[in-house]
């Protein structure tokens, strides 16, 4: 060695005592460690568009709800009449945007017009789809019910509107009431 290189040693093309770098084990180690995170990763980037669709089948769902929450309200003086033999006009309407056992029904089509004209919209509006064509709404069902309560003289009546559909193994609802008297 010459006198400017103390303390130093030389690195051969051999791989003497004095060579420094990785192992082949420690190598694989990283490896591993690195795949295992990449991995995860991917794995929530999956959970996150899964949820970003829940999310925005929630609000279109929570949407539709109040849509047709507020037609029922809109028509109230209609709505808390019960007529003979036929019941509320926004009773029992059960819109389905596939082929649902026991068929879509408009409730009372004999006695109030536009409760027939805001199922029809109802029934399509529960049909829309995203611009691939694919429902937002898979295998929705939209119900209304009107049941009176408290006394006969104030002319109340509950009112719940539901909206259901698949999603997955699940089947999610949102569910509003609100309650319509004679103005």
């Amino acid at each position: 060695m010459g006198a400017g290189m103390t303390g130093l040693t030389e690195k051969g093309s051999g791989g003497g005592p004095g060579e420094r770098g990785f192992t082949l084990i420690e190598v694989m180690f990283a490896a591993v460690y690195l795949a295992v995170g990449l991995l995860g990763i991917a794995a929530m980037e999956d959970i996150a568009l899964s949820r970003n669709q829940d999310a925005k089948r929630i609000t279109v769902a929570t949407n539709l709800a109040v849509e047709m929450l507020e037609r029922v309200r809109y028509n109230s003086p209609n709505n808390s009449k019960s007529y003979t033999g036929v019941g509320y006009p926004y009773h029992n309407i059960r819109a389905c945007n596939y082929a649902c056992s026991g068929g879509s029904s408009a409730g009372n089509t004999t006695a109030d017009a536009t409760a027939t004209g805001d199922y029809n919209q109802w029934k399509t509006r529960l049909a829309v789809s995203d611009p691939s064509g694919q429902m937002v709404l898979p295998s929705a069902m939209g119900t209304v019910t009107s049941v009176a309560t408290g006394t006969s003289d104030l002319g109340q009546v509950l009112v719940t509107v539901s909206v259901q559909w698949t999603s997955g193994l699940r089947t999610p609802t949102i569910t509003l009431t609100t309650m319509v008297a004679p103005l």
